[in-house]
Order: C-alpha cells, then structure tokens, then sequence
C-alpha cells in the first residue's frame, strides 16, 4: 500500500492498494482518522483500525 495523500490538519488520507488482497480490487481509499472510518468500511464495522488506517499510521509516524 501506498499512502497518495495526507491532510494531516483534516486527519484524512488516501491509501492506494498495489496489489489485489482477498478479493478486494485494486483502488484507492479514503481514511478519516479522528471520525474512524475508511471507504472500505472494515474500520467502521470492526471497531478497529483496518490495514488502511495502519499503512496510513506508518507512513504519518502516527501511533
């Protein structure tokens, strides 16, 4: 994954997969990090950080 976007101020990012996982198609989304929501939808359904939200973490040095 590839963060292609970062608005550290509005705490959105846009993460573009490189490669198809598990049935997800390549493409972009959209993570909203202080609302705890990707487009996705797995950060919002699971209650925890999905694999977006972490790519976008590491490459923010955010914890």
């Amino acid at each position: 994954m590839r963060v292609t976007h970062c608005d550290r101020r509005a705490s959105v990012f846009v993460v573009a997969e490189q490669e198809p996982f598990e049935g997800w198609s390549q493409g972009s989304f959209r993570v909203w990090l202080l609302d705890g929501t990707c487009d996705c939808g797995l950060f919002q359904t699971l209650h925890y950080p999905c694999r977006h939200a972490l790519a976008e973490c590491a490459a923010a040095s955010i914890e």
